[in-house]
């Protein structure tokens, strides 16, 4: 298994538990580090909100909240600051995607 997880200029430390773009280290909570090393994981995959609450929140129905929203909204807040390219997408009626579209 891969302790090293690379998008783009964005790499995850599974060991030390760290994330850095561009050298500069990013401050998650748990669940935001939990969520980032999903989507990492999943790197250029549709990621739905459902498989989203089932892989990160241990959820297997839909709690009918924004939680998925919110935490995405704060990933990109700390991932994709501004002048750094985007990592992290949505697709419209799907879900989100990370992908380098370099």
């Amino acid at each position: 298994m891969a302790t090293l997880l690379k998008v783009g200029e964005l790499e995850m430390d599974l060991i030390g538990r760290m994330v850095r773009r561009e050298g500069k280290e990013i401050d998650l909570q748990p669940r935001e580090f939990k969520l980032l090393e999903y989507l990492m994981r999943s790197a250029g995959r549709v990621c739905s909100r459902m498989m989203i609450l089932e892989k990160v929140w241990d959820y297997d129905f839909d709690p009918g909240s924004n939680l998925v929203d919110v935490y995405i909204g704060r990933l990109r807040d700390k991932v994709d600051a501004p002048g750094c390219q985007k990592l992290l997408h949505s697709v419209r009626g799907e879900g989100y995607v990370m992908k380098d579209s370099a």
